[in-house]
């Protein structure tokens, strides 16, 4: 293809190498190159892009002649030896080959043919912008997948981690009721939270299934394959300036106005164009050989003929269709130009959300952090307290509670940062070039 869509530098190739083992390990950058490689959406994008190219040549936008070429054969027998009333009473045969060529061409109409080939072109942008949309969505789906699949692995180890640690401190307590160093009613308690904790473990088993389901589906994967995915990390910093400078010049939305401008624009060129007059040339050529058979008489004969035409057309009046089709193609740029303002206003303001939304769960993550750690350190201390009998159960069950939601609140402030981020790259158009 002419126009070839890129990502990244990912290497489309990669994805071959990934779906041979049963828990191959995936990157990020792996994950979007199956995505890309094996999603139908993204097959049937590009499909159109070379339908598009297929269809840009000058022969469609009629700037080049058409011509023909025909052949007749034809014998006709009559036999009037028998037909007394027959001026020449013999078989009669004859026999003939014709051939003509034709030629038609366009040469001149007001420089449409040249605004033909500019649509056709454009109509190929459009559909590498349609490509890019589409591509750009798949890229997003698929890396938001990525980290909820990882988000939900956290989730599970971290409910993993609570359960060993219960049944290790429910083996303690049994362990020392026999000498009534602990009451019953504290080890029904810690037996209670940790029936709790294996229900809300085996929840989140079932989450991460779904998870990676639903990241298989996306990279066009069976979906019980199972991955071993990268390490869940927190997004780098952005420079906001220079992202809003790129939404405005690389982004997709901006980039599909512009081209839904420029064939608007040819548009206009097109309607202009039928204002003024068509010079056509038409030439065509014969050669006709025959031959006559009337008993013994027998001859042969044969035509060329050989014509060219210069035809003037120019349209004096057809009841205004003419100004009325520029007077609409000038308000279809018109219209085109407003909406460019419009998708400019429009992803300014989706930016400007996003952008907040990124600090925002940027800034949630960091204090999610902070009461991680200070959740975590109560605990600890909460865990002597409890063995060193200084407190009940029931305390201690809040305590431990309170420690899983402050690990589980900072997971999901790390993923809707995670969200943000992947869409400030989509809006930015930087994953997608065209070339």
């Amino acid at each position: 293809m002419k126009h070839t869509i890129q990502t990244l530098t990912w290497a489309l190739l990669a994805g071959q190498a990934l779906i041979a083992s049963a828990q191959a390990p995936l990157q990020r950058e792996d994950a979007v190159a199956l995505a890309l490689e094996q999603n139908l959406g993204v097959q049937i994008a590009r499909l159109n892009v070379e339908q598009a190219e297929v269809n840009d040549a000058w022969g469609a936008a009629g700037a080049l002649p058409q011509i023909g070429l025909n052949t007749n054969l034809s014998g006709a027998v009559s036999d009037q030896s028998e037909n007394p009333t027959s001026f020449i009473q013999e078989r009669l045969e004859s026999q003939s080959v014709s051939i003509g060529a034709q030629l038609n061409w366009v040469v001149f109409d007001g420089l449409g043919m040249f605004a033909n080939k500019r649509a056709l072109e454009t109509l190929v942008e459009q559909a590498d912008g349609q490509a890019r949309l589409i591509i750009e969505q798949t890229i997003a789906a698929t890396l938001q997948a990525y980290d909820a699949v990882l988000v939900q692995q956290e989730v599970l180890a971290t409910l993993d981690a609570t359960v060993d640690a219960a049944e290790a401190r429910l083996d303690w307590m049994s362990q020392r009721i026999v000498f009534g160093a602990v009451a019953e009613f504290d080890r029904l308690q810690v037996e209670s939270g940790l029936l709790s904790d294996r229900l809300s473990r085996m929840q989140q088993a079932l989450a991460v299934e779904v998870a990676l389901r639903a990241l298989n589906q996306l990279m066009g994967q069976s979906l019980d394959t199972q991955w071993t995915l990268s390490e869940l990390e927190p997004p780098e910093m952005r420079d906001f300036n220079g992202l809003q400078a790129q939404v405005i010049s690389d982004g997709t939305t901006m980039q599909n106005a512009r081209i839904a401008e420029s064939l608007a624009l040819t548009g206009l060129q097109q309607a202009q164009a039928r204002m003024s007059p068509t010079i056509a040339l038409s030439a065509s050529q014969g050669d006709q050989r025959s031959q006559f058979a009337a008993g013994d008489l027998s001859g042969d004969g044969r035509t060329k003929n050989i014509a060219a035409s210069v035809v003037l057309n120019f349209n004096l009046f057809n009841g205004g269709a003419t100004r009325r089709g520029i007077q609409q193609a000038k308000l279809q740029v018109l219209a085109a130009e407003q909406s460019i303002a419009n998708q400019e206003q429009e992803v300014l303001r989706i930016f400007a959300d996003t952008r907040q939304r990124w600090q925002t769960a940027a800034d949630s993550y960091a204090l999610a952090v902070q009461l991680k750690v200070n959740a975590t350190a109560i605990a600890a201390i909460a865990e002597q307290r409890f063995k060193s009998g200084a407190m009940n159960s029931l305390d201690f069950r809040d305590v431990e509670l309170q420690q899983l939601r402050a690990e589980q609140s900072a997971l999901q402030a790390l993923q809707a940062w995670l969200v943000a981020d992947v869409e400030l790259d989509r809006l930015a158009g930087g994953w997608v070039q065209l070339r």
